[in-house]
């Protein structure tokens, strides 16, 4: 949850026009970092209790979020708690439980925004909130729980003495509150978990199952999955894509997981891995930190343009985290990047053009130069030569970089990535076969890399 700016692309089309514009739409954090980091401050400072770690116990955690889908449930949540239940509440849903007839056990917050005070439920007996709120939002509970999020360098706007004594938790998760909590409930001892309201999307008009005005003019955006379209806000969309993450290593960590409702965030944990769309899959890969570590086409951009030159505007085709496009850049060249999935992206990369696109349709970019690297080889079978095609009707000459073994990555989702292994001389048949000239050619111990050009 820590600030950074997101670019999410939206579609424009004038009724009058013959195609669709994409417009790239960047989304700045309502809370910049150093009023983030002065919100830790001032809070840690207070001589309030920091969450510490328990030990592992049978205790069941209902953690309930605000999505509209809560309202089916309330009767399946007030049993589970007169069973025994402890219920985290995320934000307002605390006061919308308790109208409903529901008590609960923690608040929970951790939006940074001095508007969030306004949501502090005052009659809920014990909040826990994350240390980077508005001390607005502190001041109006009383005496919360502080917890602190593990984002780099945190400790240090932590007072010293209290970092010295140790004991307290430093909780993961993040995009937004939800995914955290289960952390801190996990830190409590928790390892039974059933939650509800975590929709992740608007459901018939609606982010949540009461009234949210601070959330009304947020910028939502279309995310299909599992062939359903569902409207969401970019908050709601990370939050999903990042409880993919969370979920799984709770789950590795021996914890019991029971989702409820039918929402984005639903529909992405529900999906069996095999029943994965390929963007889908990209979607899932790009969440994992490890699978960013290496980013091929870094290390290749001396050798494109010491062989190419290119003297006009470079496409980075299957751009991933963006490195070798940011390389281009500070090398002096213009640069459109262009993935299948809209997370690939380092942060430093969000401020460089960028078009989300499946490259097994016609692309609507033209320029003179292609960068391709560590794509082909994710291409299925079927569809390489009309992506090859695809690349190459867009731009004149392309450096291709193409991974010639199986990948080693595809192993922590269950799925191979490499969908298309073959041998040096295969690719060079094959551009031949495809009517293109290979204009340079080197094979590697583990890649093949061609220069491609237009006839």
């Amino acid at each position: 949850m820590r600030p950074q700016t997101q670019v999410v692309q939206m579609e424009y089309r004038n009724p009058q026009a013959s195609s669709v514009m994409y417009v790239p739409v960047a989304v700045i954090c309502n809370t910049p970092d150093e009023y983030l980091y002065r919100n830790i401050r001032e809070n840690s400072a207070l001589n309030l209790k920091w969450l510490e770690a328990k030990d592992a116990h049978i205790g069941v955690a209902v953690m309930v979020g605000g999505g509209a889908s809560v309202e089916d449930y309330l009767d399946v949540i007030e049993d589970m708690r007169r069973k025994g239940g402890t219920v985290f509440a995320m934000n307002a849903v605390s006061q919308y439980l308790r109208e409903n007839g529901i008590a609960v056990d923690f608040q929970v917050m951790a939006d940074a925004k001095q508007e969030t005070a306004t949501l502090v439920d005052i009659e809920a007996p014990r909040h826990l909130f994350a240390s980077q709120v508005h001390p607005d939002t502190v001041e109006k509970a009383g005496n919360p729980t502080l917890w602190h999020l593990e984002i780099g360098g945190i400790e240090e706007h932590l007072p010293e003495e209290r970092v010295a004594d140790g004991g307290y938790a430093l909780i993961g998760g993040g995009a937004a509150v939800g995914n955290s909590a289960l952390c801190v409930a996990y830190a409590m001892g928790f390892r039974e978990f059933h939650i509800f309201g975590f929709d992740s999307c608007h459901t018939q008009g609606r982010s949540h199952a009461y009234p949210q005005p601070m959330n009304q003019f947020i910028p939502n955006t279309d995310v299909t999955w599992g062939g359903k379209t569902y409207t969401a806000s970019l908050a709601m969309k990370a939050q999903a894509e990042k409880f993919q993450i969370t979920a799984q290593q709770l789950k590795q960590a021996g914890c019991d997981l029971h989702l409820y409702g039918e929402g984005l965030l639903q529909a992405m944990y529900n999906t069996p891995v095999k029943d994965l769309s390929e963007r889908e899959k990209y979607s899932l890969m790009w969440e994992f930190d490890n699978y960013r570590l290496v980013s091929p086409g870094e290390h290749l951009v001396d050798r494109f343009l010491e062989l190419v030159k290119p003297d006009g505007l470079i496409v980075d085709y299957g751009c991933g985290t963006g490195r070798a496009s940011l390389a281009l850049r500070n090398a002096g060249h213009d640069v459109y990047l262009v993935d299948f999935t809209s997370n690939c992206r380092d942060d430093e990369a969000l401020c460089l053009p960028f078009l989300q696109w499946d490259l097994c349709r016609p692309c609507p970019l033209a320029s003179p130069y292609g960068f391709c690297t560590d794509v082909m080889e994710h291409i299925p079978p079927d569809d390489v030569a009309e992506v090859i095609g695809n690349i190459m009707k867009s731009s004149g000459t392309v450096f291709f970089q193409i991974s010639t073994v199986p990948d080693i990555y595809g192993a922590m989702i269950g799925r191979p990535l490499h969908l298309s292994v073959h041998p040096h001389d295969w690719w060079a048949a094959l551009f031949v076969s495809l009517g293109y000239v290979v204009a340079w050619q080197e094979e590697q111990d583990n890649a093949s890399l061609f220069i491609v050009r237009n006839i």
